[in-house]
């Protein structure tokens, strides 16, 4: 076969300006690339692995299954012309179109060499089998490479569904969470809130009664001292010690006291509670976010009692529509929270700044942190780390349904023994 080798090592500018003509007369240019030097690599290719294939086998190539699919290399450049197509978009119909061209133009190579007639048969026959086996081996590894790349998207498209019914099972578990807390907040409130209006008003009118009773006595006391007998006075002075009315007159005074702070607690509970029955969709307007966070600060003053210092670092960050009160509530919730992690003394640091269209506003505290295994938990309904009677457990829970209503995120991140750090991120929405 050295006649057709050197053939069509000598023919590459035929070859090409054939394949040229014939692609344009079909038409394939407006599917693929038409200038000459684009397309004089891939003539020059297969030219090269047809004068391989030759050199290594002189006689044409075989079409039995068994040759086929041998890996003799006969077909290695063309699968690779055919990768590159692929990715670049081209159809299949194409790529086996433009082997057909080439096919042509070779074939017109070898009829145009003045050859005798049983050599250019027996070259004709090289030709036709080395661009046979072009076909079948592009063919093959063309649909089976889209098939693989089809897999691995839909195994990539699986994945990403099985993230996202992940993250979507948890947000209908917590979901389910606040409706059963909604559900209880309202039947809880209904059944609590009058007996609670009922004791604080009673003992409400018992401090008054008990403000005329000690009156009452104060004028008794100078009544019997004015006018009655010394030993009388003296009687009654020692009655009035052995009864311990005066220590009870005060205590008294102080149980009241104490039992409508009590009544006060209870109700504060419940109107929490409320949030989670009945949420204030309404009083939606456009606020700067950094004077919720200074309402906060304010109100958040007396959990610090002086013994906490807190550190306000405010951004410029632009107006946004919400609702002031639940955000006020938000920022509220999140000091007390880092207040109480504070034993002792200790700093609160609140920022704000503006990023990639949202409000962001952190509270970092220098308090004993969260241990990793309550990390998940801590914005659960009744969740608390508080020892008994310090908290209900809903601040934070109230603080993350707050933030998911205005469409935002809140996280938070800590180490035990080095504090801990909330950060609310809001979207930036302007007035509707």
């Amino acid at each position: 076969m050295t006649g057709l080798i050197d053939l069509i090592l000598r023919s590459e500018e035929r070859i090409l300006s054939a394949f040229l003509s014939h692609a344009e007369a079909y038409g394939y240019f407006r599917f693929a690339p038409h200038a000459a030097e684009g397309w004089r690599p891939t003539v020059r290719g297969f030219s090269g692995s047809l004068v391989q294939s030759l050199r290594q086998a002189p006689s044409p190539a075989g079409l039995t299954a068994e040759d086929v699919g041998r890996d003799d290399g006969l077909a290695a450049f063309g699968i690779v012309e055919a990768r590159m197509r692929r990715l670049a978009g081209m159809p299949l119909g194409i790529f086996l179109g433009i082997l057909k061209l080439l096919r042509q133009s070779y074939l017109e190579t070898v009829r145009g060499a003045g050859l005798p007639p049983e050599e250019e048969e027996r070259f004709r026959r090289c030709v036709e089998r080395f661009f046979d086996r072009n076909e079948i081996a592009c063919s093959v590894a063309w649909t089976m490479e889209s098939d693989f790349e089809r897999v691995e998207e839909l195994v990539r498209k699986n994945e990403e569904a099985d993230v996202e019914l992940q993250r979507s099972r948890g947000e209908w578990a917590q979901q389910e969470k606040i409706t059963t807390i909604g559900q209880m907040a309202a039947g809880v409130t209904h059944e609590i809130s009058n007996p609670i209006g009922f004791v604080r008003s009673n003992l409400a009118a018992l401090g008054k009664y008990l403000e005329r009773l000690t009156g009452f006595l104060a004028a008794q006391s100078e009544c019997i001292a004015a006018g009655a007998p010394p030993p009388m006075v003296e009687a009654v002075r020692q009655k009035r010690a052995r009864l311990r009315l005066d220590y009870m007159l005060q205590d008294i005074d102080d149980l009241i006291r104490e039992s409508l702070e009590g009544m006060d607690r209870v109700r504060s509970i419940v109107g929490e509670m409320k949030f989670f029955s009945r949420p204030d969709e309404g009083g939606f307007r456009r606020e700067d976010i950094n004077e919720s966070i200074s309402r906060a600060v304010l109100l958040a003053g007396t959990e610090r009692k002086g013994r906490v210092t807190l550190r306000k670092e405010l951004g410029e960050i632009p107006p946004t529509r919400c609702n002031p009160r639940q955000i006020d509530l938000v920022f509220l919730n999140l000091l007390a929270n880092a207040a109480d992690a504070i034993e002792g003394s200790g700093k609160i640091t609140v920022r704000s700044w503006r990023e990639n269209g949202t409000i962001c506003v952190s509270v970092a505290d220098t308090g004993h942190g969260i241990p990793e295994e309550d990390l998940e938990r801590i914005f659960d309904p009744f969740f608390t780390t508080r020892e008994a009677g310090r908290g209900t457990g809903l601040g934070l829970s109230i603080a993350s349904d707050i933030v998911r209503r205005h469409n935002g995120t809140i996280s938070v991140r800590s180490k035990p023994g080095n504090g801990a750090t909330f950060t609310v991120r809001i979207p930036i929405v302007e007035e509707a």
